[in-house]
């Protein structure tokens, strides 16, 4: 017996379903009868224990940038919606809001395959949900679709399937794709010094995503002669945990040298540079 269970996190949740998705999907291609008779013999299971908004409650603010696409067939809908705007915070996957609400006649049964791609590429994220015949008639919960650095940043796709199941029906339908955006964390450099020294140069500064988390990529530390032109690399620096870098430029820079330290190939974030001069 296959039991859908309300996972502690995202990602348990995402991976805990495939297992019920996998038994379920078996039972699309079949008539629907054979559905039914599975259902009732306990081979798949759906708990209630998925927190829903009960019938006749206020629905949820939603956020006015919120798109919302809706999947209708006779045995009842499901709208699924998520904000357009997302953007990296760490170098894991992204998992994207996605509120489901429904509206069913007793004992429907929903499945949903979704998969997130990208326009010229080979991105195809694939995730699911499942709306058990035991779910009351209405309602709506908070589920997530992914995506993750090495998809990279930009114009992304959410789209699928619906299978409604029902007493003597199997209704499939195709859902509107939904259009998203997912754009690269922001990183900057704070803190950026150059101290001369007797025999070197120190140079120091923070390269972060947020308050504390360090930017990826790597950093470079390069200088500009008073009264040059172009700049010459001179370091790339380990960046700690919470992005501060340090550098020691073998030779005491001239008063009035420009030395710029800028963040570079990070496949989550933006890049990032900052100039100090040598006093």
């Amino acid at each position: 017996m296959v039991v859908l269970a309300q996972a502690s996190s995202p990602r348990a949740r995402w991976m805990r379903r495939w297992g019920v998705v996998a038994a379920i999907a078996s039972l699309i291609v079949a008539a629907a009868p054979i559905h039914e008779a599975a259902w009732a013999t306990g081979d798949v299971a759906a708990s209630s224990t998925r927190p829903v908004q009960p019938s006749g409650t206020r629905p949820p603010i939603r956020d006015p940038h919120e798109q919302s696409v809706t999947v209708s067939s006779t045995l009842g809908e499901v709208v699924l919606s998520l904000d357009p705007r997302q953007r990296f915070i760490e170098p894991k996957c992204l998992f994207i809001p996605l509120t489901v609400s429904w509206r069913l006649r007793p004992g429907t049964t929903v499945v949903g395959l979704l998969a997130v791609t990208k326009p010229g590429s080979a991105v195809n994220n694939q995730d699911s949900f499942v709306l058990g015949e035991d779910e009351p008639s209405s309602g709506s919960y908070l589920d997530h679709v992914y995506a993750c650095p090495a998809d990279g940043t930009g114009q992304f796709a959410l789209a699928g399937t619906v299978t409604f199941l029902g007493l003597g029906a199997s209704e499939l339908r195709t859902m509107p794709t939904i259009g998203f955006q997912v754009a690269a964390a922001l990183t900057t450099i704070a803190g950026l010094s150059a101290i001369r020294r007797a025999s070197a140069t120190l140079v120091h500064g923070r390269a972060r995503v947020g308050a504390s988390r360090a930017a990826g990529g790597v950093v470079v530390v390069s200088v500009r002669e008073p009264g040059g032109s172009s700049w010459m690399n001179l370091a790339v620096p380990d960046v700690g945990p919470t992005g501060e870098f340090s550098a020691r430029i073998a030779v005491p820079l001239a008063t009035g040298t420009r030395v710029l330290a800028e963040v570079i190939s990070c496949t989550w974030c933006t890049g990032a540079r900052a100039i100090v001069t040598v006093r």
